[in-house]
């Protein structure tokens, strides 16, 4: 996983704005929705990795990963560019916004076809 400027300047700011007091670091940090695919590797062990009861697995079909999607404030997930583009219609329908999109390196399988994503409600 690459860090960028952007995600330093955002994490930063996040870690301020939690010091700053309690209340703005329970609305800075609300659980994601961790989306995941268990026949991949990597996306497995990233949602192992979360360590969060919201998680929503591609495997079962990706029909049933659209429905369970409603209304979160952060969503995201490692899954393969065809998954992240047809669920990320469902979720900007629902207000979500793009944040952080990479390309992820993924040394277990040799696969180049996994994103890392996430999404926050406006």
């Amino acid at each position: 996983m690459r860090v960028s400027r952007r995600s330093m300047l955002k994490g930063s700011a996040l870690a301020g704005a939690v010091a700053a007091t309690p209340a703005v670091a329970a609305m800075a940090s609300p659980v994601p929705l961790v989306v995941f695919d268990s026949r991949i590797p990597e996306s497995a062990a990233f949602a192992a990795a979360k360590d969060t009861q919201r998680a929503i697995d591609l495997a079962l079909g990706a029909a049933d990963a659209a429905r369970a999607i409603k209304f979160p404030q952060v969503v995201t997930g490692l899954t393969r560019w065809s998954d992240w583009t047809a669920l990320r219609g469902v979720m900007e329908a629902q207000g979500l916004r793009l944040s952080d999109e990479i390309r992820a390196a993924a040394p277990l399988s040799g696969r180049t076809h996994l994103f890392l994503w996430t999404m926050t409600a406006r």
